[in-house]
């Protein structure tokens, strides 16, 4: 679609209300359970990510403690009603995907949008752009399964240019990860998340409706020989499907730099 004035209005108009609604959701969560963390959970950011960029609160005279938004400026477009700041971008590079996970995409795939309606590659540039200048400094790039977009060195390589921006990370499910990963670390990616739900070959093939799973662990692999430390890796849980292999990932976090993260399986049923 064009990126004129018009559309961007609307952009901005769209973040606002899912703002509000995301501040309206949050809040009896909070009163009910007395925790900030716990509205913050679904962001996909870790504990250590939000250690390391969490707000400090330095202390001023008289005891009082004052956050340094107060301190240095910070867009009022990316603070929320709680004062909380959005300095994390997720960007979807495209709907198409290599594999059929049962729990993601029907086994015929699903209608793509027409390539009008989708953004050009200037116009995802020129937002990821303004979306840094107004304090974003962590960009991700999902899909469906951004690795197989033919541009996405360029766009990676594009973003590294992009002054104040600290980190650019990927999400993918590994099938193409080994043969592009040198690229990729040229062109300026930090971290990793590779999709993975199963240990087992057969299982795998049931769950994706793909073969492919040496191609995923030879991805995981080469990750960790290039430095990625730690290599992260989504696991969806699925009862009757793989919960039985909840301890063996966690015993490949004992032998190798990886944080396994369990995402719970949610159904939706289609009438």
């Amino acid at each position: 679609m064009a990126l004129n004035y018009n559309t961007f209005s609307r952009l901005i108009i769209g973040a606002h209300t899912a703002a509000e609604a995301c501040v309206k959701f949050c809040r009896p969560v909070q009163q009910a359970c007395g925790r900030y963390q716990m509205c913050r959970w679904y962001s996909g950011v870790t504990h250590e990510e939000n250690r390391l960029e969490e707000v400090r609160q330095p202390v001023v005279p008289g005891g009082h403690r004052r956050v340094l938004k107060d301190v240095l400026p910070f867009s009022k477009f990316l603070t929320d009603s709680f004062g909380r700041r959005h300095n994390y971008l997720r960007i979807s590079l495209t709907e198409k995907c290599n594999l059929r996970c049962q729990y993601c995409m029907p086994q015929d795939g699903v209608k793509l949008t027409p390539r009008s309606q989708i953004l050009t590659t200037d116009e995802l540039l020129t937002l990821a752009r303004l979306f840094v200048q107004e304090g974003v400094n962590k960009i991700r790039i999902t899909g469906g399964e951004p690795l197989i977009r033919p541009d996405i060195l360029h766009i990676i390589a594009e973003l590294r240019k992009l002054e104040g921006l600290k980190t650019i990370a990927v999400t993918t499910n590994g099938m193409n990860l080994a043969k592009i990963l040198p690229d990729l670390k040229k062109a300026g990616v930090d971290l990793l998340n590779i999709s993975l739900d199963t240990l087992v070959p057969a299982k795998f093939e049931f769950i994706t409706r793909r073969k492919g799973f040496h191609k995923v662990m030879e991805g995981i692999e080469r990750a960790i020989e290039m430095g990625y430390n730690p290599v992260k890796v989504n696991c969806v849980v699925m009862r009757g499907v793989n919960e039985d292999e909840l301890v063996d990932f966690v015993s490949l976090t004992e032998r190798k730099p990886l944080d396994v993260r369990f995402i719970e399986y949610m159904p939706f049923n289609v009438s």
